[in-house]
């Protein structure tokens, strides 16, 4: 049985000239490793370790994958891209969006996504999107959001970014239509606090049945099922950019080349 907070760390080495001082901001578990994007694109084996790096036309921020094929944002966020695992773009789809697309997530066969302007899209093929104007469809009920992160699976899907007043909050819904906003209290030392950290990206961990939410100061917001059993961590990096599960081990990705398996 896990038990929370019994974690065996393995930091990495610093990355070699090779990978130089670039900053991975997005992963997704790829067949029996990993692939990091940020920027360059680089395969990783299952313990993290590079085995192969790549240069990339432009930086990428959020990856997805969809049945062995690796969708991609780049900083610009106006059109999602299909890639190769060594950054070839093989295609580009503009998203009918008004806002920069900030972040995707799969879930099965759809692709998640979510901008800056507070819109939630979904899609299959990149070619035919449903769209939801979270603020308009909520005025007045939840606070106008900026969104910058998005997770799928366990039968729901997670939107998290910061309202007009840079107040983080995130959202779920069972199918993207009816939307719920997410408790991000937790405690610490029996007293009951509120995440105050801007959020950065979302991960959802299928095997703890839980979402992650990563943020800027090396924050990690754990949001089970249960929402009153939040709990909140600090890893010593200025900004944590990715959660990525593979089997027992999760793969952390932060600012200044931060690199970490984490294993049970």
């Amino acid at each position: 049985m896990l038990r929370k907070g019994l974690w065996v760390f393995l930091l990495l080495c610093c990355f070699t000239a090779a990978w130089g001082q670039d900053t991975f901001r997005a992963a997704v578990a790829f067949r029996d490793g990993f692939v990091a994007a940020g920027d360059r694109i680089a395969r990783l084996d299952a313990e993290a370790k590079p085995t192969d790096t790549f240069p990339l036309q432009a930086p990428l921020v959020s990856l997805a994958l969809v049945e062995d094929t690796l969708f991609a944002l780049d900083t610009a966020g106006t059109a999602l891209l299909h890639i190769t695992p060594s950054g070839e773009i093989l295609s580009r789809k503009a998203a009918p969006s008004r806002g920069r697309l900030r972040a995707i997530a799969a879930d099965g066969r759809t692709l998640w996504a979510v901008t800056d302007a507070g819109e939630i899209l979904r899609t299959r093929d990149g070619e035919q999107w449903t769209i939801l104007d979270f603020n308009a469809h909520y005025q007045g009920f939840y606070p106008e959001m900026a969104f910058c992160a998005v997770a799928a699976g366990g039968g729901s899907v997670m939107v998290a970014g910061v309202g007009t007043d840079k107040t983080p909050a995130a959202f779920t819904s069972a199918g993207g239509s009816v939307w719920s906003q997410r408790s991000l209290d937790y405690a610490e030392g029996g007293v009951p606090r509120m995440l105050e950290a801007e959020p950065l990206s979302l991960s959802y961990d299928a095997l703890r049945d839980r979402f992650y939410l990563l943020c800027k100061g090396g924050f990690q917001l754990t949001l089970p099922s249960c929402s009153h059993c939040n709990s909140l961590s600090r890893y010593p990096v200025e900004a944590l950019y990715a959660r990525v599960p593979l089997a027992f081990d999760s793969l952390l990705l932060g600012s200044g080349g931060f690199v970490r398996l984490e294993k049970p």
